[in-house]
């Protein structure tokens, strides 16, 4: 049953995408498919956060390669409200350099050679949570949170140019809020999520 044309759910205030309730033929992010194409462009973080990861660039900064290891390269030095971001007030952006290996042929400072995360990296080497570090967009991703709306995006310019993150797998569709637990959990809260699961079990007829 297709819930393309339904409302969205509201949920602790966030709207989620209900089409998210469905089951798909679908599997995980593979970096090694894709080469972390969706780390192309940097990621807007809160500023606290950004003050976080510099306040812990020890547990980061081996995670780097030697060159990237200067955290006066790791933010573009701007600063612009945000709204929309769960933190709220102001956001920063990670800063993008060159990098000829990636197919767009650049990538945020924290995507190392191997197109892992160095701040998932560090938080896993800490014994942290693998997302202590990890900014909200990128943690929650394929899941995009746009105006208090979590969605699952399928038509942004990375997926029209082949950057899908969405690929077929094998065997039978999965419910795509069972497939992005910990992403939905991320954004709506242990509680919330169990609202929604209640609410797929509700539709299911459980």
């Amino acid at each position: 049953m297709s819930h393309a044309t339904e409302p969205d759910l509201i949920i602790n205030g966030i709207r989620v995408d209900a089409r998210l309730l469905e089951a798909r033929p679908i599997r995980r992010c593979a970096p090694d498919d894709c080469q972390s194409y969706c780390c192309t462009g940097g990621v807007y973080v809160s500023v606290e956060h950004a003050a976080d990861l510099l306040a812990h660039q020890h547990l980061i900064q081996p995670h780097l390669p030697p060159e990237r290891r200067d955290p006066a390269l790791w933010f573009d030095g701007t600063a612009e409200p945000d709204d929309d971001h769960p933190a709220g007030g102001m956001v920063t952006g990670t800063r993008v350099l060159p990098d000829p290996s990636h197919p767009v042929g650049e990538g945020c400072v924290f995507l190392r050679p191997d197109r892992l995360c160095a701040l998932q990296a560090a938080g896993l080497a800490a014994g942290l949570h693998p997302w202590r570090f990890k900014p909200f967009y990128c943690a929650l991703h394929p899941l995009v949170y746009v105006e208090k709306r979590v969605v699952l995006s399928e038509a942004s310019e990375m997926y029209l140019e082949g950057g899908s993150c969405n690929r077929p797998a094998p065997g039978r569709p999965i419910p795509l809020y069972e497939l992005f637990d910990a992403e939905l959990t991320l954004a709506l809260g242990e509680a919330g999520y169990a609202e929604l699961r209640a609410l797929a079990a509700a539709r299911r007829g459980d």
